[in-house]
């Protein structure tokens, strides 16, 4: 959906630098393609994210995953209470990054400066936690509409905000080892 609104806000784009007297026309027919994409938007709500979360696990490269293995020491294996934070963001290139923000020092919660280009939200859950998201997680996901995950010793678990479900995504720390996001993600599909 988002791709057809850009291709026909190009050739808005193109048309109109072209042949600015038939501006008006063009952009009454683009006006008219765009409330169909909406409301075809509207009426499959999920169709445009169908699979948000797991296209952003298909993202999850060694570097990624080296970001959460340092998320991961600052919260000393789960045991300190303490949380750490990781961004996935989307960088100018199209190629995708893990940012690690360190730790917190907030037992039980974080706190981040939100940055442009963000995906997912990634922290560190203690290990005497529910590892799964929180009603807390879940608010800043909905609210920033990104998935947020959690990583424990007990497993990585997502909260995706495009279909409101929680999901186990991958066992025990076996999340620490890049290789296994590949099966995780043919699995999915």
């Amino acid at each position: 959906m988002k791709f057809i609104g850009r291709l026909l806000t190009c050739a808005l784009v193109i048309t109109i630098q072209d042949a600015p007297s038939l501006a008006l026309n063009i952009t009454a027919s683009l006006s008219e393609a765009l409330s169909e994409v909406v409301k075809t938007s509207h009426a499959h709500p999920n169709t445009a994210r169908l699979l948000r979360a797991d296209f952003i696990i298909s993202k999850f490269d060694k570097q990624i995953v080296e970001a959460f293995a340092k998320a991961w020491q600052h919260s000393e294996g789960g045991i300190s209470g303490l949380e750490g934070v990781v961004l996935i963001v989307r960088m100018a290139d199209g190629s995708y990054n893990g940012i690690e923000l360190g730790r917190t020092n907030e037992h039980k919660k974080f706190t981040f400066r939100w940055q442009a280009g963000t995906i997912a939200i990634v922290h560190t859950h203690p290990n005497s936690s529910d590892p799964k998201p929180q009603d807390d997680d879940l608010v800043i996901a909905d609210k920033f509409a990104v998935p947020i995950f959690t990583i424990t010793n007990r497993g990585m678990y997502v909260y995706d905000p495009s279909n409101k479900k929680i999901s186990k995504v991958i066992k025990d720390l076996d999340w620490l080892d890049a290789s296994k996001f590949t099966a995780v993600f043919a699995a999915a599909q």
